[in-house]
Parts: structure tokens; sequence; C-alpha cells
């Protein structure tokens, strides 16, 4: 039986780790496709007019759906109100889904802006049914606009948003385009620091993948899209909480073509508090593993290059390829108890692993810094340190995507709860997924710590330092819970 156990957890193991082999050939492909961009543009001569010239322009209606943001619902309505845009052919549409205060705040500043010309309106619905995506559906029902440009609350674009991206629709197959985030609190903490450089990771990547015409998988916010293509494709589906991707999905694979331009950036600001971003990212792992599931054989029924379908497996899964490297922490205790490594398969695999990893982790955080536009003096110590620290933080986020993966199998798709940003927290009171995260968080960092005693008892020492790594990466996460909870207890002691 034990025999049979092990063989099990070789098995999977193994598969996990060529899974990610895969993957990391594949992203760096596409690194290297974005280093050649990069340094193309460098050569080129800038342009220094504000945007492109367009004979005509179209009618574009500016879509802000927002729910209980009283505290950037007002800089975001002053940023788009702000737009550089021919007159009479520019709407904005509030889409308040607000239970609390936010409503008059936004109606109030609407109403400035409306006083000095403005097409601005407020939109507010009965109830919040299918929550972000009901909100759009509902907005473009009411909108007038050729093309829809939309914003989340929390992001502050740039005056000259529209006359940068709208004369890239002169392609009348190009579907949607995506443009580039900064973070204007990434350097509050190591937290934001990391959830700065991972997504700007991901946008430098998105780079190489739109040079090389491969699918990719987008934001839903600081983002344009032809009205034609969305009434195509039937809206947003709120059967989805990540309803951006899931419409992204379904565009490429109707053949509408996409753009991105990371040059045209609007800040936004992410959360600060791990209890925020510990929920963040389960409801993303949630969302993406079931997009993923949900179109996959719709995926592979489309006509595509081998290495095109490759990168569009490779797109589409990385969030369960992410889930499943929290398989492996929870193998690493048997694996050590079971086996001693000797076979040649076993071993090379665990040090093809911990190859892959140094070289995914060099790869990611040097495109992270690339993308996230990091700047300032290089220490080589503290670097190394960042990057093994930067590292260990996607351990955390693998058991996240791994509750969110099982809670999508057991049909959990519409649980949604908004990402406070800043330091806003959930002050009232958090989640109930908030504290299963938690106790998760707590139960696989004392459950790595066994297996490195059990690795040191058996002189087992191979998965050492995956379960170190983990410890590290768990580590984190427990000390600023800890650090969020006593604040949260002085802050209550300080207003009874």
């Amino acid at each position: 039986m034990l025999a049979l156990l092990s063989w099990f957890c070789q098995a999977i193991f193994l598969v996990v780790v060529v899974y990610f082999a895969l993957y990391v050939l594949l992203e760096l492909r596409v690194f290297l496709i974005s280093r050649k961009v990069e340094q193309r543009k460098l050569m080129e001569l800038a342009h220094s007019s504000s945007g492109a010239q367009t004979d005509s322009w179209p009618s574009v209606s500016v879509l802000l759906p927002i729910y209980n943001e009283s505290e950037v619902v007002e800089r975001l309505i002053d940023a788009v109100c702000n737009f550089s845009y021919p007159a009479g052919l520019l709407e904005i549409l509030v889409l308040d889904d607000s239970t609390d205060g936010t409503t008059e705040l936004a109606r109030s500043r609407a109403e400035q802006h409306k006083a000095r010309g403005v097409e601005i309106r407020l939109v507010k619905r009965r109830n919040r049914k299918g929550y972000k995506a009901g909100n759009l559906v509902n907005g473009i029902q009411q909108s007038c606009g050729e093309f829809f440009a939309i914003f989340d609350a929390d992001f502050v674009p740039p005056a000259d948003f529209l006359l940068k991206t709208i004369p890239c629709f002169e392609d009348p197959k190009l579907g949607f385009l995506q443009t580039g985030i900064g973070y204007e609190n990434r350097d509050v903490s190591f937290l934001t620091r990391f959830q700065a450089m991972e997504m700007g990771h991901q946008q430098y990547v998105t780079v190489g993948l739109s040079e090389d015409g491969d699918m990719a998988s987008l934001s839903g916010s600081s983002c344009v899209w032809r009205k034609q293509c969305v009434d195509a494709l039937g809206g947003w589906n709120a059967s989805t909480v990540t309803e951006d991707v899931d419409l992204g999905y379904r565009a490429q694979f109707g053949e509408w073509k996409y753009a991105y331009l990371r040059d045209v950036v609007s800040m936004s600001v992410l959360p600060e508090t791990v209890s925020a971003y510990r929920i963040q990212r389960e409801r993303w792992g949630r969302g993406l593993i079931h997009s993923a599931f949900k179109h996959v054989k719709q995926m592979l029924s489309q006509r595509m290059p081998l290495i095109k379908r490759m990168h569009a497996i490779s797109t589409m899964f990385s969030s369960a390829l992410l889930a499943s490297i929290y398989v492996l922490i929870l193998l690493s205790l048997p694996l050590t108890y079971l086996m001693h490594f000797d076979g040649a398969g076993m071993r090379w695999g665990a040090l093809i692993f911990f190859g892959l990893v140094v070289l995914w982790g060099l790869e990611n955080a040097f495109g992270a810094r690339r993308g996230a536009r990091l700047e300032g003096s290089f220490n080589v110590l503290k670097s190394l340190w960042d990057t093994y620290r930067y590292i260990a933080m996607f351990l955390p986020m693998a058991w996240y995507y791994f509750a969110g993966g099982v809670r999508a199998l057991f049909g959990v798709y519409g649980d949604f709860h908004r990402t406070p940003k800043g330091r806003e927290g959930y002050r009232a009171s958090s989640p109930r997924i908030n504290s299963v995260l938690l106790a998760g968080e707590l139960f696989t960092f004392f459950y790595s710590t066994t297996a490195i005693l059990v690795a040191l008892q058996r002189g087992n020492y191979i998965l050492i330092p995956l379960d170190v790594t983990v410890c590290v990466g768990f580590g984190m996460v427990l000390y600023w819970s800890w650090q969020e909870k006593v604040r949260i207890g002085v802050g209550r002691k300080g207003n009874p």
C-alpha cells in the first residue's frame, strides 16, 4: 500500500514538473520577444505629438462601474472629465451600484462637471444583479458610443488617453485594446511592491504575446472595446467573477484582434492590507480557472499553429499551474517520508524543478522590474534577497488559487467581494473566506515546518529548499496578518 502511495505521489510530482517546464520555456520565448520589442522602440525616434491623428473621430462612451468607492470615486470622475477629445463625441456614464455615501459624492461631482458642459450621467440600478458584469451590461444599453472606454474606480487615466488609443481602431478587426497600468502606492510595503512587480511582469510578457499574435489574458480596466465586438459577443457574462477575461477569450476565439499599448499608462491603487490581497487573489484564481475550463473546448477546436496553441494553453491554464504548485507543497511531506529519492527519475525531477524555478525567478523578476518601471540604485545582495522573497510570495498565492480552484470545482462562481484599495481594509468584518484562507496559511506553515523536521531526521534533504521557501512566503503573510490585527485593535480602542 505504501509503495502504491509513493508511486502515486511521484507521478503527480513529475507531471507538475513537466507542466511547469513547458510553461517556463514558453514564457521565456515571449520574454525574449518583449526584449526585442523594447530594444526596437528605444532605437526608434520618439513621437513627440500628443497622439496620432485621424480624419474623423468616432463617438466614445466612458463607462465607470463603481461600488462603495467613496475614497477614490471623485478623482476618477475628475480624471475622465478632463479627457482631451472632440466636443460632442464623448459621454461619461457613472454606473453606480453603491449602497453607501459614494452615490452622493459621485452625483455631486458629476453635476459640477455637467455644469461646465461635460456630457456626464449617473446611472443607478435597483439591484446588483450580475455584479460588475451586470452593471456594465446595463450601462452599454444606455450608451450611444461606437467605443467603450472602461475604468475601475481606483484608476486615474491620462488626459490624452483617448487621443492615443482610438486611432488604433482604424483596423476594423481590432475588437479591443488594453493599456498599461501603474501603481501609485507600489512602494508602501513589500506586499504592494510584490503586487506591482507581479502585475508588471504580466504586462511585460503581454508585450511579447501581442507582438507575436498569441492569445493573452487582459485586464478589464483602462481598456477600450469596439461596440460592434461587444454586441457580437453578447456582452459581459455574469456567470464568472472574471468577466473581463471571459469576454477577452471569447473575442480572441471569434478572431477579433487585440492590441496592447504599454506606454499609455493609467495609475491605479493596490491593496495595502494582506486580507484584501488574499481575498482578491482567491477571487481571481477562481474566475481564471473557471474561465480556462469553460473555454478549453472552444480553444482546442480553433485552427491555429502548434506554437500558438501551446501559448493559448499556457495563458489560459497559468492559474491552474500556480494552483498545482500548492499540490507540490502538500506532496513534500509524504515524498520525504516515503522515499529517499534514490531513483534517477525523482532525483533529476527535483533538480530540474529547482533549476526551472531559478530560471523562471530571474526572468520573472527582471520582467517585473521592467514592467513595473522600477528604478533606483542596484545592490546585489539586497536584490538577491528581494528576488528570493518575491519568488516566495508566489507560494501563498498558489494556496489562494488552489482554494479558488476548489471552490470553482464545486460550482462557486459568483461569490464576489469588492477589493478595498490603499489603506482601506475590511474594517467592520471581513468575508468568511478570509478566515478560511488564513487558517490555510497557518496549516501550510506548520505542515512545511514538519516536512523540514522529517527531512532532517531522515537525512532526506532534497525537498528542503522548497519547504524552507514555503515557510518564508507563508511566514511573511502571517506576520502581516498579525500586524493588521494589531492595527485594527488599536483603531477600535481609539474609536470607541
